[in-house]
């Protein structure tokens, strides 16, 4: 057998630009929009912020890694040696995979890591992540939800299942020996890669909700990842479309539009890209659903007043927020008082910033786990911790 191959992932060696992973890993734990994958189009914020996607392929040696390549070497039993250069893509909608978008799933295996080296098997506490094979395992694609990301790892052909294992699309890695496969399931539907992106890009993106723990966590991603491939045809997994036309024509009618974004903001999705141009019409959505923002077009959502009104509305629309303006201080503070949890995407500054920390631990105590510097441990951060959340404090303790 391949010294490569699975009785040998407990020996493997994985090594980042030279540097060893395992001390790092027990820290970590409907139809698509018109337009082609991979060019810009209605969804472009949620995949330029919500989903990471990275390619994996074999190379003759490591080099430097930067923020977008990482180099990883995989020593065998033997003592030999194969480096893999993981690249990550930048994404304003489904990747472009080339050939490998016509590849057809015909597999897939849920891979678990245990929280706790020994547990029964029968415990949730576990974190799942989706192998699919595609063309019988000429290559592999890794699907994984991680927090508030969907992060996606392309292989290449005769990068092994093995391996795929190790790899996430940011970060260092993950211990492959403490992974445990459930059942290979074989695939009858004949779904093709694009078509599972297509899916991502529906009715994904559409119910994509931030991470909760008993709502929305790495199980209910690969719950429904699986339902899909076994079932596409099933309503759950089709996109929703709210818009409910007149006729044919009230699609250029400006007045239709106000109105049917105002009462289902998320139809800023379907509607015409003259009308998502239109500030007005954007505003009317992100005042009723600051999500909508992921809607709206690059200028508009570099749009101060759009999206205080987005952020506002719901601070979960933080991320949508164009990056020049993302980080004002204002906009921030806006957002942590709406859901103190969106500390997370607010930058170092911030979450040293005494009256945006208080804010948001004053909105939820768990926001205390992204608050940097002396803070962590400020007297009178901690008490309007302990006031909203009595949880979050306690298990703050085990974090600093």
């Amino acid at each position: 057998s391949s010294p490569f191959g699975p009785s040998s992932v407990s020996t493997v060696l994985a090594k980042e630009c030279g540097v060893d992973l395992y001390a790092m890993w027990g820290m970590m734990c409907g139809p698509p929009p018109e337009g082609e994958h991979g060019t810009p189009h209605a969804n472009e914020a949620w995949w330029a912020s919500q989903v990471i996607c990275a390619k994996v392929e074999e190379v003759a040696e490591g080099g430097e890694g930067t923020e977008s390549e990482r180099f990883y070497k995989f020593v065998g039993e033997h003592g030999n040696e194969r480096w893999i250069k993981s690249s990550r893509l930048t994404l304003t909608g489904p990747p472009d995979l080339g050939t490998t978008l016509g590849g057809t799933i015909t597999a897939f295996t849920e891979v678990r890591q245990p929280y706790w080296s020994v547990q029964p098997h029968n415990w949730i506490t576990y974190h799942a992540f989706m192998i699919l094979e595609i063309d019988h395992g000429a290559l592999f694609i890794l699907c994984e939800r991680k927090t508030d990301m969907l992060e996606l790892v392309v292989g290449e052909i005769n990068i092994p299942i093995a391996f795929m294992k190790a790899f996430r699309a940011v970060g260092p890695g993950r211990n492959p020996s403490r992974c445990v496969d459930e059942p290979r399931q074989v695939v009858s539907t004949k779904i093709t890669v694009r078509q599972l992106l297509g899916w991502i890009d529906g009715q994904v993106e559409e119910r994509w909700q931030p991470y909760d723990l008993l709502k929305s966590n790495c199980q209910h991603f690969a719950a429904d990842l699986q339902s899909f491939l076994l079932d596409p045809s099933a309503p759950r997994h089709r996109a929703e479309n709210p818009i409910q036309l007149k006729t044919p024509e009230s699609m250029q009618d400006r007045a239709f539009i106000l109105s049917t974004v105002a009462r289902a903001p998320r139809a800023l999705k379907y509607i015409p890209e003259s009308f998502r141009r239109d500030r007005q019409i954007v505003l009317a959505a992100v005042s009723n659903d600051g999500a909508a923002l992921r809607y709206a077009p690059e200028a508009l959502r570099a749009d101060f007043e759009v999206a205080m009104a987005a952020v506002r509305q719901n601070g979960y629309s933080l991320p949508y927020v164009h990056p020049l303006i993302r980080q004002d201080r204002q906009i921030v503070l806006a957002a942590v008082q709406q859901n103190g949890y969106v500390l997370c995407y607010c930058a170092e500054e911030h979450r040293m910033d005494r009256q945006v920390v208080m804010a948001a631990v004053q909105q939820e105590g768990y926001a205390l786990r992204y608050v940097a510097g002396k803070l962590r441990k400020d007297p009178e951060v901690l008490l309007a911790t302990g006031r909203q959340n009595p949880v979050a404090l306690a298990r703050a303790s085990f974090l600093f």
